[in-house]
């Protein structure tokens, strides 16, 4: 089941143009002040965490753990719904099975996602394989994201925050004896009739430990709370792997096998569904102590081959406009970290990095002369090295980290059937002539404390100074497309091989109050962000991508990725409150407004006010939620982007688990219990003709949709 786990950590950022000795300076500075007002408490401060984290588990379920509260379903098609339960998270989704993550106003590429330390980088320039499709509730212990502003351990690029997932790995038994444990769920949603069928086997004996798993997932079409078909958002997945895992105690060992095949499943937001999806994930991890450092390392390898087209899930009556676009990526990344206790507090100094490579292919199955060499050979390097450090002072933790980090890019020559005609052959000629060999060197600063005041009340600050290099789309696309990392936005770009790394200074401050009954934590955030990068108009002298725009995709007004200057601001908060042994009333509520600084224009895709409210009863062997989730009209939208404004809306779900034995678990539920018709201002806008939902507006949300699980434990 699911649980949610609120720790303390917050941060503080200082949106100036001084940066590295200023941010240093102010950053202690402030961990001093908080230290100086503190009030002493009677309670120790181990407790005090420096970084905050908010921790969503799927554990395994025995009546030991009924402390934890469940709410919706497990049989969802990737991890993304997970967010929903996060102050400041959102989910941006442009088809059942492509949840990208959004936390506090950015998505995509600026929110790093990993799977146990591991960047995935998917094969989809339009971001259909996202990272967060890379795995299933069942097989997952944890997902974590770091409120405010993120540490530099936990990922290459965190400017836009980090989620990190954590899979199940092989329990080593250390007893003589075979031990079998395992789990098997059984799921049915029936709005979709989507089935979900899943398994997990775990084999230990000693020090050796094995774990296998299998994951089968399908359903058609979702229907409008008005009865509307949402066309096509069916979707197949199913997926297989395994853990192998030794462990003595004083050296540990395991290697990780992952399979995804994701076939015929509909992306209405996008110009293509997926065709399929085929990836290969393996990883060996291992750890050791060497002169008092704990040693821990990690090799990756992503091996992914993706199909989309526009006509097979969808209506599409001109043969001559039938595309499929084939893309391929390998990716191959590596970790390794020392930590250690001083005196003066713990010290972790690490290097890592990911080596990817993509390749994209566009052809017409009833023209075989018609091609376009999207993305030829593209190499997206970046690696890095750094270094964190956790003290403490008086009644204060503090986080101090330092990254040093490279990006590299190149691409090859690329080519269309188009090349006789003279404006693609322009483009053609001036992307292949370019030098297109680019390398980025950037620095990232953390800085987070927590100080206790008294025995409830606690004060976080994090500041920062956080970098990303810009992506293979932003860079090479180089005739008029919409690959544009699941954007969504109806427009085609151009890349910009010339543009600079994002810089963005981050602020965030914290309350957090804690006793035996009532929990609460406000964040207010502030990020101001140089060379933001963002589709801009084309000057008219573009005239060649203009035509080719207006030719190939009837778009009158392509846009360039090019650096801007924008700021993001909000607040969010978290709380709960124990009403007696067996009810507690629980929510989160989250603001956030992006903003050019360039122009008067606001940023694309930004979640609106929403929040969400929880009455919840815990039994000995049943508990229930009823939850209440309310979403803000959005009217401070992108004229950049043609954005539309959406109206707000209110849903109610309603979900039990009942615990027959310690076996055996019952869930049910119903979302969208009143059958609201609704839009997310999330959703993207429907790219599909033919179908119930006219082309052009925002995909509409499911509507009511009863649910059935049923979960054994062995």
């Amino acid at each position: 089941m699911l649980s949610i786990n609120y720790k303390s950590r917050t941060f503080t950022d200082q949106p100036y143009n001084k940066i590295t000795q200023a941010i240093g300076t102010a950053i202690t500075g402030i961990a001093m002040a908080s230290t100086a007002f503190s009030i002493q408490a009677d309670d120790s401060i181990e407790n005090i965490d420096a970084l905050e984290v908010i921790t969503i588990s799927h554990q395994r379920h025995g009546l030991e753990e009924h402390s934890a509260i469940a709410k919706g379903s497990t049989s969802v098609p990737d991890l993304a719904n997970w967010l929903a339960s996060v102050p400041g998270a959102n989910i941006n989704r442009n088809g059942p099975v492509t949840g990208i993550a959004q936390y506090r106003g950015l998505f995509g590429d600026r929110v790093a996602t990993t799977i146990d330390g591991h960047p995935i980088i998917g094969a989809g320039p339009n971001a259909m394989d996202t990272p967060l499709s890379y795995s299933t509730p069942l097989i997952v212990d944890a997902l974590t994201v770091y409120r405010g502003v993120a540490p530099v351990s936990a990922a290459l690029d965190t400017l836009g925050g980090a989620v990190q997932v954590n899979m199940r790995k092989a329990e080593i038994s250390q007893q003589q004896q075979l031990d079998i444990t395992g789990d098997l769920q059984l799921g049915f949603r029936s709005n979709n009739e989507a089935e979900t069928g899943a398994g997990v086997i775990n084999l230990g004996r000693g020090e050796l430990g094995a774990m296998l798993f299998a994951n089968v997932q399908q359903a058609d079409d979702m229907e409008t709370g008005d009865g509307k078909d949402i066309s096509p958002t069916e979707f197949q997945k199913r997926q297989f792997g395994g853990d192998f895992r030794f462990d003595n105690g004083e050296e540990n060992i395991g290697l990780t096998y992952h399979y995804l095949d994701t076939q015929d499943s509909g992306t209405p937001a996008l110009p293509m569904d997926i065709e399929y999806i085929f990836s290969h994930r393996v990883s060996l991890d291992g750890g050791f102590s060497l002169a008092n450092w704990q040693l821990n390392w990690q090799l990756g390898y992503l091996d992914a081959d993706h199909k989309m087209t526009n006509f097979l899930l969808r209506q599409n009556n001109n043969p001559m406009r039938h595309r499929r676009n084939h893309a391929e990526s390998e990716t191959i990344d590596v970790k390794f970290s020392a930590e250690q206790t001083f005196s003066f507090g713990d010290l972790t100094l690490g290097i890592d990095g990911y080596f990817a490579e993509h390749d994209s292919f566009i052809t017409n199955p009833n023209n075989v002369m018609f091609f376009v060499n999207n993305f030829n050979q593209v190499e997206d390097n970046r690696y890095g090295i750094f270094a964190e450090l956790v003290t403490k002072l008086a009644n204060s933790e503090v986080s101090y980290g330092l990254r040093l980090k490279r990006a590299e890019a190149d691409a090859g020559n690329v080519s269309t059937s188009m090349a006789a005609m003279p404006m693609p052959a322009m483009l053609l000629n001036r992307f292949n002539s370019a030098d297109r060999s680019v390398s980025e060197t950037d620095i990232d600063l953390a800085i987070n404390s927590e100080t206790r005041l008294t025995e409830n009340l606690s004060l976080s600050a994090g500041v920062g100074m956080k970098t990303r290099a810009p992506s293979y789309q932003e860079r090479y696309l180089w005739l008029p497309m919409e690959a544009t990392a699941g954007l969504a936005d109806g427009r085609t770009y151009i890349g910009n091989i010339n543009l600079n790394s994002e810089q963005a200074y981050q602020l965030d401050l914290g309350v957090n109050y804690l006793d035996q009954q009532l929990s609460i934590s406000p964040h207010i955030f502030y990020q101001r962000i140089d060379d933001y990068i963002q589709g801009t108009p084309l000057p008219m002298s573009e005239m060649a991508a203009r035509m080719v725009a207006q030719m190939m995709a009837g778009d009158a007004n392509p846009l360039q990725f090019a650096n801007v200057d924008a700021e993001l601001y909000g607040l969010d908060v978290n709380w709960q409150y124990k009403l007696s042994e067996h009810w507690q009333i629980s929510g989160i509520a989250s603001y956030v407004r992006g903003e050019r600084r360039d122009i008067d224009d606001e940023l694309y895709r930004i979640a609106p006010f929403n929040g969400q409210m929880t009455v919840s009863y815990q039994g000995n062997d049943f508990t229930t939620n009823l939850t209440l989730v309310a979403v803000a009209s959005q009217n401070k939208v992108s004229k950049t982007n043609l954005e539309q404004a959406s109206s707000g809306y209110g849903l109610v779900n309603l979900d039990a688990q009942y615990f027959v034995s310690t076996s055996l678990t019952i869930k049910a539920g119903i979302d969208n219990l009143l059958d609201k018709d609704y839009r997310s201002h999330l959703s993207g806008y429907n790219r599909v003709q033919g179908s119930d939902i006219p082309a052009g507006q925002r995909v509409p949300g499911e509507g009511v949709s009863a649910w059935l699980e049923a979960r054994y434990s062995f």
